[in-house]
């Protein structure tokens, strides 16, 4: 689950933090946005390589954007878990 969501000063980003996930194997988590405006668009993946820790920091925001977050959880097998739950209506100030 998407726990921590804090949006920084400049330049703009948005730190995201996470609980680890309780099943076994777990290689990383996949992070997730979407655009905002009544409800969640389509999701795309924003880390580039499967990110090991839980907490990741957004810095593709732009200014006056509202985003919606999920992550992903991947075993060694390369299997990926469905989104977590989804934090919803991210305002970047």
């Amino acid at each position: 689950d998407v726990t921590g969501v804090q949006t920084c000063a400049l330049p703009i980003s948005v730190s995201l933090s996470w609980n680890a996930s309780s099943s076994p194997n777990i290689a990383g988590y996949n992070v997730y946005r979407a655009p905002y405006a009544t409800s969640c668009g389509s999701y795309s993946k924003i880390n580039r390589s499967l990110n090991a820790a839980t907490a990741y920091v957004d810095a593709s925001v732009a200014d006056g954007m509202n985003y919606c977050y999920a992550t992903t959880a991947v075993n060694s097998s390369n299997e990926e878990s469905g989104y977590s739950n989804i934090v919803a209506d991210v305002q970047v100030p």
